[in-house]
């Protein structure tokens, strides 16, 4: 009897083994998702190892606080002690409150359990609590961030844009398509999307640094190819419904939001052999769209800053706009959208890095490891060397400064020369000063994105 009793006892257990040890198939239940980034300020995607290609399954989602600290963001399934990394491709900040994932991937540390979740779709996390919000791709399945990190790593701004009725404008891409979409932000329990620009005016697929962009009413415009050319078009589409194509007379290369809220527009035409006519105007959007564009606020001079993907940048206090240059002269042609003026300034001529910082008054550029400040509201421009040895590093990966309070920082990752440590150096880029911060040494960033 006492055999009998100990091989039922043994047959038991072995029939509980092997229900533990059952591989599982989990649909991830959004519902139940919290992703702790309530106190982020970066998040990090970090690689294993300092490999020219990614392998996804190596990634995982780390957040950076305010003082710099780097932790994992990750979830444990209710109920058990698995922990879930759920990675996402494409990280997009929609406003303060909420950002995009896309293409996500999940990993588990449990090697008999699979946590699946539908790597088309795309998902909208709330900061605060962290809740998922998903954009369902077989309810819109032409909206697609594939390319997106390729165009954001090339310097292109196509971030997405948020109107005073709190809904989003995000650029899809899709093969050769590339869409503008709208959603609002108030109702994440049920997405609504609204295609709003028209498939046979394709975004620019090359030479434009500043594709887009949406007013606080949410008429948006865009830059289009013409086909067979390397010319561009300029298109607004009114949020009102409707739209407008600017004349190629009008030599329009780029736009931006003004201290208003309102779209204004950048204008060129050559005056002569030499020198150039920069113009730039407010839009005023009705049921037709008006202009002056005869007696807008002008400036002539031989700088260029229309052609080669000209960049324009918009100060924090939100009415100093700053064109940059597109030649070897680091100037700057600046306009105040509340005085309606308009200067030309500048840095000494050489080569500049791509990295710009900006903060309430002033613009940063680096040149030869010094950071090159000007305040357009003083009137005055310094040269403040980085305070960092960099003969002691090799620097591996850049990426663009981030806001902060009272000026900008700058990110460096970098690899010290005496050990082979993996650095992260962020700069501050009013003062000079550097913070060296030596993160989980297996763990280099690869994508680094400000909420």
């Amino acid at each position: 009897m006492k055999r009998i009793a100990c091989l039922s006892l043994a047959l038991l257990s072995l029939v509980a083994c092997n229900k533990d040890d059952e591989y599982r198939y989990v649909e991830l239940d959004l519902k139940t998702v919290r992703l702790d980034i309530a106190d982020a300020k970066m998040l990090a995607l970090c690689d294993k190892g300092t490999k020219t290609k990614s392998n996804p399954g190596d990634m995982d989602l780390f957040k950076i606080d305010g003082k710099g600290n780097m932790r994992s963001v990750l979830w444990i399934a209710p109920g058990t002690t698995d922990t879930v990394r759920i990675v996402p491709e494409v990280i997009l900040p929609l406003s303060d409150e909420f950002v995009l994932f896309s293409q996500i991937q999940t990993f588990c540390n449990n090697p008999n359990a699979y946590y699946y979740i539908n790597y088309g779709n795309s998902y909208i996390i709330r900061k605060k609590d962290g809740a998922v919000f998903v954009i369902d791709q077989n309810k819109y399945p032409d909206f697609n961030l594939e390319g997106y990190q390729n165009l954001l790593n090339e310097g292109v701004d196509v971030n997405p844009r948020v109107d005073q009725f709190n809904n989003a404008y995000c650029l899809s891409i899709r093969y050769d398509s590339r869409q503008i979409y709208k959603f609002g932000l108030n109702n994440l329990d049920d997405i609504t999307m609204q295609q709003i620009t028209l498939d046979q005016f394709p975004f620019s697929s090359y030479g434009s640094n500043h594709p887009f962009e949406v007013d606080r009413k949410g008429n948006c415009v865009t830059t289009v190819d013409i086909d067979g050319t390397s010319e561009k078009r300029t298109i607004l589409y009114k949020s009102e419904g409707g739209m407008y194509e600017f004349p190629q007379s009008d030599g329009v290369f780029n736009y931006f939001v003004g201290y208003n809220g309102d779209l204004y527009c950048c204008s060129f035409s050559d005056k002569d052999w030499q020198n150039k006519q920069y113009k730039i105007f407010p839009l005023e959007i009705g049921v037709q769209v008006s202009y002056d564009l005869e007696h807008a606020t002008s400036k002539v001079t031989e700088t260029d800053y229309a052609r080669n993907s000209s960049k324009l940048h918009t100060l924090e206090n939100g009415y100093i706009h700053v064109l940059l240059a597109t030649d070897d002269t680091n100037n700057m042609l600046v306009y105040n959208s509340k005085s309606n003026t308009i200067k030309e300034v500048g840095f000494l001529p050489g080569e500049m890095e791509d990295v710009v910082g900006i903060s309430n008054n002033c613009i940063y550029r680096i040149m030869d490891h010094n950071i090159y400040k000007y305040d357009f509201v003083a009137e005055e421009k310094s040269v403040t060397p980085i305070d960092f040895d960099f003969n002691s590093c090799t620097v591996y990966k850049d990426w663009s400064a981030y806001n902060v309070p009272n000026g900008s920082k700058f990110i460096l990752g970098a690899i010290r020369n005496s050990d082979m440590a993996i650095l992260r150096i962020e700069v501050d880029m009013e003062s000079g000063k550097t913070t060296v911060f030596e993160d989980m040494q297996d763990r280099p960033i690869v994508t680094l994105v400000q909420l």
